[in-house]
């Protein structure tokens, strides 16, 4: 490899959320940082004493998904960009290949938020699997015309219910439930193992969804 080629290859670093969290509250639309990591990846700009630890410029996050699944999986939680012309794809491949070298687990899964009118290109651009579209869901409560993640309303509270949440506030306060507009469920194998368990889970390998087609396997 020349001198130049080096120089042109992206520099990743792992674990350091702290600068994906800064990313992230900058950069991705929803501004909220997942509650738990498993993992992180950066990608950084050339600078630092060794050059090799400059701005951090993307990052990607892995955690424990909130819904439940029949068996382990992690879940591409975050996946954002200082600029729009700074590709992703090979963040995801070095993410997911650590991962699997890591022996952290064998299946990934992922959401593309219709509500921001992502249709998943990027998963489809890195390969992943189309297992479609997911219907409305309730992510979290709105008190008050604020909406509480439903994790975060669990914490604060010891609850995400409605009901329950009316019961324990009383009646001054104006409790709802928030529901997303649906999302796009992606997934990737590590492994042969992966490949099985996602079988056993009924994951399909549908055809890519268009981005004027939201709804293409509706479950």
């Amino acid at each position: 490899m020349t001198a130049q080629e080096n120089a042109a290859a992206p520099i990743f670093r792992i674990g350091l959320v702290g600068e994906a969290q800064r990313l992230i509250l900058r950069n991705h639309y929803a501004h909220r940082v997942p509650s738990i990591i498993v993992f992180c990846a950066t990608q950084h700009e050339p600078g630092g004493l060794f050059g090799d630890m400059g701005e951090t410029i993307a990052a990607i996050t892995f955690s424990i998904p909130p819904r439940q699944y029949s068996e382990p999986v992690l879940e591409l939680t975050r996946l954002v960009r200082k600029e729009r012309r700074i590709p992703l794809t090979p963040l995801i491949s070095f993410a997911c290949a650590e991962i699997r070298r890591r022996a952290l687990c064998d299946l990934l899964v992922s959401y593309a938020d219709w509500a921001e009118y992502h249709h998943g290109g990027i998963y489809q651009a890195a390969s992943w699997n189309y297992d479609g579209f997911r219907k409305p869901a309730m992510v979290g409560v709105i008190i008050n015309n604020a909406k509480i993640h439903g994790r975060s309303a669990s914490t604060r509270f010891g609850t995400r219910s409605p009901s329950k949440l009316r019961n324990l506030l009383g009646d001054s306060d104006v409790v709802e439930p928030d529901f997303d507009s649906g999302k796009h469920m992606y997934w990737r194998a590590l492994n042969k193992r992966g490949e099985k368990q996602a079988g056993r889970m009924g994951f399909q390998k549908l055809p890519y969804p268009k981005p004027d087609k939201p709804h293409t396997g509706s479950k």
